[in-house]
């Protein structure tokens, strides 16, 4: 390979030629994407189904004719907050993982490359808000640091936290190393299971067709459920429905959609929605239907998919974004995502500093007087609006 700094520089910001790139972001992927929400698939889909008005401001690395870095941004020119870049998918879909896409061996000084190609974009943006960056890659510091030798002022916050479990070789392994609750609710499910040998079990859409009736079943449960609680549920969106028909048919074909359905005879009782990504299983949603309630459903279905996981060879479940207590058990630690905001030395650059100060206060001010059973509530309201309306993407 060609030193990274022989590299080729493209902003790519028509969406006919980032429809050019999907076969170069495929073969990158395979050694650089290491979550669905920054595969080609997602993107494309998303821009297409969700954000067809967006500018696209995609910042790409050739080597020749072979595509070995990106920064996929975008702007929303409906918004009326200055003109402000964000990672493409940021938003309603709770994305998580995001990062500069780049080979492995020149991922350090494409952070440094593509850190000077933005602030020779500076005189187009007002603010940059790079959210969901993991805290484990150097992303957000050699960013940071780029741009504060440049006089720009920066954020960092934590944005999501993401339980995972390291998966062990075998399943009776995992449940050797659950608290001993958890392991009788294990022991519980699979005699369960074993019941009705035949007619109650656990499958895994093996076509286009079985995984959008599975995706139907799910989209059924989850608002039946959060409609009752007096919310709209997920998938209110019937842009957002079309948006997950889309992608689960695109994965099912391309092979890493992990789609199960808990059956108990003719009945579809819980469906557990997930993708397979390099070496780990990405959990996005699951639901069950309540009438089944008393069966634990969805407890037997989480612990069939971590099995089943398991058994296809994965290394790692990860839960996504949510800090919900039941994860704690299932899980062998966590880690954090970032939003990293730089603002341009610009009258909106700088009125978005003021206003992100303000959003911190308020969240101090929630977090030091509101009484506890509704304090986390309303600081995570708080940080919705300023992430522009994200919801999360866990259990149902």
């Amino acid at each position: 390979m060609q030193a990274a700094s022989n590299l080729r520089f493209e902003w790519v910001t028509d969406a006919a030629r980032f429809a050019q790139l999907r076969a170069g972001w495929n073969a990158l992927g395979v050694s650089a994407i290491h979550t669905v929400f920054l595969t080609y698939d997602w993107l494309s889909i998303w821009l297409e189904e969700l954000a067809p008005h967006v500018e696209l401001h995609v910042l790409t690395a050739w080597e020749g004719d072979r595509l070995v870095a990106t920064l996929p941004l975008c702007a929303d020119p409906t918004q009326d907050r200055g003109r402000r870049w964000a990672i493409m998918g940021v938003g309603t879909l709770t994305p998580n993982h995001l990062d500069i896409i780049a080979e492995p061996d020149i991922l350090d000084a494409v952070r440094a490359q593509f850190a000077a190609k933005l602030l020779e974009e500076r005189a187009n943006w007002d603010v940059l808000e790079l959210d969901k960056i993991p805290a484990d890659s150097d992303t957000v510091e050699a960013l940071t640091s780029a741009f504060g030798r440049a006089g720009l002022s920066t954020a960092c916050s934590v944005s999501a936290v993401c339980p995972y479990a390291d998966l062990p070789s075998t399943a009776e392994e995992y449940a050797a190393g659950r608290k001993k609750s958890i392991r009788k609710q294990i022991r519980g499910a699979v005699r369960w299971l074993e019941e009705k040998p035949g007619t109650r079990e656990l499958t895994l859409a093996d076509s286009v067709d079985a995984a959008l009736g599975a995706q139907a079943n799910l989209v059924r449960f989850h608002q039946a459920r959060w409609k009752g609680k007096g919310y709209p549920g997920a998938f209110a969106d019937p842009r957002v429905v079309g948006f997950h028909e889309r992608m689960i048919a695109a994965a099912q074909e391309a092979g890493y959609l992990r789609m199960y359905s808990l059956v108990d005879e003719n009945d579809v009782i819980a469906v557990s929605y997930n993708y397979r990504v390099g070496p780990t299983v990405q959990g996005y949603l699951s639901s069950f239907d309540e009438r089944w309630s008393e069966a634990s459903p969805g407890l037997t279905i989480r612990i069939g998919v971590i099995n089943e996981s398991i058994h296809d060879g994965a290394a790692q479940f990860d839960f996504l974004e949510g800090t919900e207590s039941y994860k704690a058990s299932w899980c062998t630690g966590q880690r954090e995502n970032l939003r990293l905001t730089v603002f341009n030395r610009t009258f909106a650059g700088k009125a978005a500093q003021v206003r992100l100060a303000a959003s911190e206060a308020t969240v101090h001010v929630a977090r030091a007087v509101l009484p506890e059973g509704v304090r986390e509530r309303v600081v995570k309201a708080i940080a919705r609006q300023h992430a522009e309306g994200q919801t999360d993407s866990t259990d149902s």
